[in-house]
């Protein structure tokens, strides 16, 4: 009986890891729901860099558990760690280490005609887990209302998105946050969503 179980156990965690690497394929758009690792390599042995909640990326290659993933966004001259969703807006995609070995791919001059500084079209391939990404984006941005209906209406009257812009929402959500029971991947969470729906930015997908 031991060993039948032992086999039953060895055909579930193949069929298990060959669900896993047929989840996602090569160019599927993905969107982190938490804040993840990434890496320079596929073995995770060391984290270079952070990928932001409701972040896209695309997938390249696909390795049992492990992606390699494309990042694109934004970078501002001279800072090229920090990868943004728009120009001169203060929305992470992703942020890598200064002294991760990797520099971002730099394209097109983006840079907005209200900016003091430089922004050019940038990419970064890198190495992440396929855990925590989603398809879709929608459900992310219906738990964030949902956490911001349950936790901001304590202390006053809830203010649409687009009552501020991407900058100020961030520091409003930062200085919430000591008031607030919510926990940081929440408040990351939060963040992303008043940011990427307020008044200086398009209507999100």
């Amino acid at each position: 009986m031991f060993l039948k179980n032992m086999g039953l156990c060895a055909v579930l965690l193949c069929c298990s890891h060959l669900f896993a690497d047929s989840n996602f394929q090569k160019g599927d758009k993905l969107y982190a729901t938490k804040v993840k690792d990434l890496y320079a390599q596929g073995d995770n042995q060391k984290a270079i860099g952070r990928l932001l909640p409701t972040a896209e990326v695309e997938v390249v290659e696909v390795k049992g558990d492990k992606l390699l993933i494309k990042i694109s966004g934004y970078v501002q001259e001279g800072a090229h760690h920090a990868i943004y969703f728009a120009p001169n807006r203060r929305i992470l995609n992703a942020a890598l280490g200064r002294t991760a070995g990797i520099t971002p791919k730099i394209g097109a001059d983006k840079t907005p005609k209200d900016s003091v500084q430089k922004w050019n079209v940038a990419e970064v391939t890198v190495w992440s887990d396929s855990a925590n990404l989603n398809k879709e984006v929608q459900s992310l941005y219906k738990q964030a209302n949902e956490s911001y209906v349950a936790n901001c209406s304590i202390c006053h009257s809830l203010y649409e998105t687009t009552k501020f812009n991407a900058n100020q929402w961030s520091g409003i959500v930062k200085s919430m946050s000591m008031r607030s029971g919510m926990d940081k991947e929440s408040m990351y969470l939060l963040t992303q969503y008043l940011q990427k729906n307020a008044s200086d930015m398009p209507k999100s997908k």
